[in-house]
This record gives C-alpha cells, sequence and structure tokens, in this order.
C-alpha cells in the first residue's frame, strides 16, 4: 500500500509538473532564453499555429532568418505572427499567413522585428469543449477528490495508536500534485476568462466579421503597358524584362503595391518605381521570363500576347497587355 501510494504521488506530481511548465515559461520567458512570449489570437498561421497557442519569441538578427522562418512583427497597429517567404535588399522580409491566398501586403522593416519563433506551446485546446474538460474539470475533479478523500482521512476512526500515527505522517507530507493541478485550475480559468472580461470573445467562435470600402463603378483599371524588349531571344542571358505602363488614373507611388504585379498571373516583379512623369517602371527576372514562355509553348518566330496587372493599396486592380516577339538563336 506504502508502494501505491509513493507512485501516485510520484506519477501526479510528474503529470502536474508536465502542465505547469508551459505556464512558467509563458510568464518567465528567460527560463528558457527567450525574450518574450504570445498568444495566437487569429487562424491566419493554420495549422502551425491555432488560435490560443502561445509562442515563445527570442531575438534574431536579420542576417540569420531565412525563408521559411516563423517571425513575430509589431507594426504600427497590432503585433502579429506569420512566416517568411521572401528575402528582399535592405534587410527587408516579406511575410504570409500560411492559410492565405496573397502575401502580406507591406514588406517588414528589421526595426519592426520582434523575434524568431523558437518554441510553440499548443493551448487552442483550452478553447474546445475537450479542452475545457481536461483544464478545468479534471484538475478540479481531481482537487476535489483528494481534499475528499483527506476528510474522509481525517474523520476515519482510529485507535489512539492509529491515530498518532496517522498525523505524524501527515504532517509530514507535502501534497505537491494537489498544489500544482490548483495552480492549473486558476491559469485555466483565467485565461479562458480573460476574452469575457476583456470585452472580446474571440477565443470562443471561429467566425470572421470582414469589413471593407467598395469603389461604385471603380474595380479595374485600364493600363497602357510597353515590354522591353520588343523581341525577347529565349537563348538570351540578359538580367531583366522591363516593363512600362501608363496607368489610367492619378496616384502616388505610395498607393501602389509592387509586391501584386506580375506577368500573366505567373511571374512576379522583383522591384518597381514610379517615374517622374507618371509611369511605373517594374523589372521582371528574364531567366523567369523566359521559362513562363517555354512552358507556355511559345517558340521561335511566335508572338506572344502578355498581360500585366497589379493592385493599388486599397484593393483597386490594374491591368494592360503588350505583344512581343519571341525568336530562339540558340
Amino acid at each position: 500500500m506504502k508502494t501505491y501510494s509513493i507512485i501516485k504521488d510520484v506519477a501526479l506530481t510528474v503529470i502536474s509538473l508536465l502542465l505547469v511548465i508551459p505556464v512558467l515559461i509563458y510568464g518567465f520567458p528567460f527560463l528558457v532564453g527567450a525574450d518574450g512570449s504570445y498568444t495566437v489570437m487569429s487562424g491566419s498561421m493554420s495549422p502551425a499555429l491555432r488560435p490560443g497557442d502561445i509562442v515563445i519569441v527570442t531575438e534574431a538578427e536579420t542576417a540569420t532568418i531565412n525563408v521559411g522562418d516563423i517571425l513575430t512583427v509589431e507594426s504600427e497597429d497590432f503585433t502579429y505572427t506569420h512566416r517568411v517567404v521572401e528575402r528582399l535588399d535592405g534587410g527587408r522580409f516579406r511575410l504570409k499567413g500560411d492559410v492565405n491566398e496573397e502575401p502580406d501586403q507591406n514588406l517588414v522593416e528589421a526595426s519592426q522585428i520582434v523575434g524568431r519563433v523558437v518554441l510553440v506551446f499548443p493551448f487552442s485546446h483550452l478553447y474546445t469543449p475537450y479542452g475545457f474538460a481536461s483544464a478545468l474539470l479534471i484538475p478540479a475533479a481531481l482537487i476535489i477528490g483528494k481534499q475528499t478523500h483527506l476528510i474522509y482521512q481525517f474523520t476515519k476512526r482510529r485507535s489512539k495508536r492509529e491515530r498518532k500515527k496517522w498525523r505524524r505522517k501527515s504532517s509530514q507530507t507535502v501534497d505537491t500534485s494537489t498544489l500544482l493541478f490548483t495552480i492549473i485550475f486558476i491559469f485555466s480559468t483565467t485565461r479562458i476568462m480573460a476574452p469575457h472580461f476583456l470585452g472580446c470573445s474571440g477565443y470562443f467562435s471561429d467566425v470572421e466579421f470582414v469589413g471593407g470600402i467598395f469603389h461604385v463603378g471603380v474595380w479595374q483599371i485600364g493600363a497602357l503597358v510597353d515590354i522591353d524588349p520588343d523581341t525577347l531571344n529565349l537563348g538570351s542571358n540578359g538580367t531583366w524584362v522591363t516593363v512600362y505602363a501608363y496607368i489610367e488614373t492619378e496616384y502616388d507611388e505610395k498607393d501602389i503595391n509592387i509586391g501584386t504585379v506580375k506577368l500573366d498571373d505567373a511571374v512576379q516583379a522583383e522591384w518597381g518605381e514610379v517615374q517622374d512623369d507618371g509611369r511605373l517602371m517594374v523589372k521582371f527576372d528574364r531567366i523567369a521570363v523566359i521559362e513562363h514562355l517555354i512552358e507556355e509553348g511559345y517558340g521561335d518566330g511566335d508572338e506572344a500576347t502578355l498581360t500585366v496587372s497589379g493592385r493599388f493599396m486599397d484593393g483597386t486592380r490594374f491591368t494592360g497587355e503588350d505583344t512581343i516577339r519571341v525568336v530562339d538563336n540558340g
């Protein structure tokens, strides 16, 4: 019986420690050499990160950040965590949520990076019926059960000799597992109820409310496109294919999202700027354009009509096309 009691207490203590360690790391991330901890609030990174998960973040030099890393970024309005999909010159990065169809519109500067995610605790289960039972009901039941057992032992009839022995034994026992289960219960309760106190029920539902600005009658703007060179040699070794677009509206450089400009919706622009005369100039990787033409079946002597499109920051799309001649001089 004594052996069973020891095994039971050790098992409960180990389980309790496994449950309480994430709580301690979340509150004190420096224990694992990290610099911060955050709670995931949206599903844009599912299934890697789910709402309710805890991410542990450590500072990272921009030179050590690679495509595929998950970064926590602080913008002017909010803090979010997305994955790196592209490194750009000047220590800038393009990020994207795993379930989002398009990359984030705004590039991330080095000064905005809080750190790289190094550890994830899957606490999203707390916000499911099963998680509620495991985080609240089970610890509560174990605490009540253990305390009921102690009360029973305290009121149990014993001889004077047995009573002295039981009191001596109970006074030397520290009920660690009950203490840890109590900590887990309190932590789980505060985390689950916090959205109610903060006036938000986002943890308890999976409904998204989408708002937007609608421009009546302006969904797509035309553009006069000029592709340089007019004749593209499939065997050439040049660096760029340059596109000039005269967009049929007034705009500033900050109005255009260069990251959305594509050739035939297949080749993404590498770089671009609005020139003094109002033309949008963008550059595409020549090898990528050639590979696209070959995939589309164009060969020596063919004429290819290519479409250039992109979006403004408000979502308005612009598009235009130009025809070039394809040659293959080997």
